[in-house]
């Protein structure tokens, strides 16, 4: 941050500097170049009370209107509504300053300026080169804005395409084809049906991969059906050690693959035996689903679950301002994973 702010502050000192330095220039062009140093100071003095006023209220403006994301998705109503900001404080503040100047440097009534047709002729000119100046400037930050929205936009994107490859690559993972076509072998000789049945839900696991890889959010019953045969296939390789419990529902939508990393994170950091057994259970609550595991850690190994997490995290970032909600104790692992709400 210290690297950054330096600039930042010295590109915002040399736009006021030169906005003083143009209103100083102005000024001894409207009053020309006196030889008696008071007029001389009085001259400087008046610019730079034009030049900062205009400089410091406009940068304000302009930095409140480009501060907010909601108007940087809008950026020409955001730079008409500026501009028009801009133009009404400018118009304002050079009327007041020219009352207060003229008054205590002419001794002309606050009003009795606007019976003068040179006094008037010079606030309309200060106006008119004000906004001509600010357009400048404007115009430049605009633009920078934009060019750093757009890149933003870019590394999101790519960030967003990293974690959709890491969630692809997890479903085509060797180990888990290996453990699946494992137990589809031994499962042929036992019960045909079953084995069936078996290939039956990887296909569809498998098809519900292809179809959504490059979907930023699903339904949530597509995700729920996908994780009942995910579970399916995990539950005949465990037996009676693994149980799960699925009661959620909903015509809104989640981020895709999510319940299945969640799922895996569970089988992998856990162990899985009769003495030991595990049970998942996915519902819903409120606006979110919800996954929760019980803990029988591999050997009290650390419980990490970054990798997975992290994927999650990232797509929901990418998406939305709501963020997972990570619960753990001695017995439960629980994530809740808020429900986006999305026009079709």
């Amino acid at each position: 941050m210290e690297t950054i702010k330096p600039k930042k502050y010295t590109k915002q000192a040399m736009n006021i500097w030169l906005v003083i330095l143009i209103s100083i220039i102005i000024t001894f062009i409207f009053a020309g170049i006196n030889s008696s140093w008071e007029a001389f100071v009085l001259n400087v003095i008046y610019g730079t009370i034009i030049g900062v006023s205009i400089a410091l209220g406009s940068g304000w403006i302009s930095k409140k209107m480009f501060s907010r994301d909601e108007n940087l998705s809008k950026p020409t109503k955001t730079y008409i509504s500026t501009l028009i900001l801009v133009m009404v404080y400018i118009l304002i503040d050079v009327t007041i300053i020219n009352m207060v100047w003229f008054s205590i440097t002419h001794d002309i009534g606050l009003f009795e300026i606007f019976q003068h047709n040179s006094y008037m002729y010079i606030i309309v000119l200060e106006f008119v080169i004000g906004i001509i100046i600010y357009l400048i400037i404007l115009s430049k930050s605009f633009i920078t804005k934009l060019d750093e929205s757009y890149k933003l936009a870019q590394e999101s994107k790519a960030e967003l395409d990293k974690f959709r490859y890491a969630t692809l690559k997890n479903q085509i993972n060797p180990h888990f084809l290996f453990n699946t076509l494992n137990v589809l072998s031994g499962l042929i000789y036992k019960d045909v049906d079953k084995a069936d049945d078996f290939i039956g839900k990887l296909a569809n696991i498998y098809r519900y991969v292809l179809d959504v890889q490059d979907n930023e959010v699903v339904s949530v019953d597509q995700e729920i059906a996908f994780a009942k045969d995910y579970l399916f296939l995990q539950q005949i390789r465990f037996g009676n050690s693994l149980t799960y419990e699925i009661s959620a529902e909903s015509e809104n939508q989640i981020i895709p693959l999510a319940l299945q990393l969640l799922i895996e994170n569970a089988l992998k950091h856990n162990s899985i035996s009769d003495e030991s057994p595990l049970s998942i259970s996915i519902k819903k609550e409120g606006e979110f689903i919800v996954v929760e595991n019980s803990i029988n850690l591999k050997n009290e190994e650390y419980f990490s679950h970054e990798l997975g997490l992290n994927n999650i995290k990232g797509r929901y970032q990418f998406l939305s301002d709501k963020n997972i909600i990570i619960n753990s104790d001695n017995e439960k692992f629980t994530v809740s994973l808020p429900i986006l709400n999305f026009k079709k």
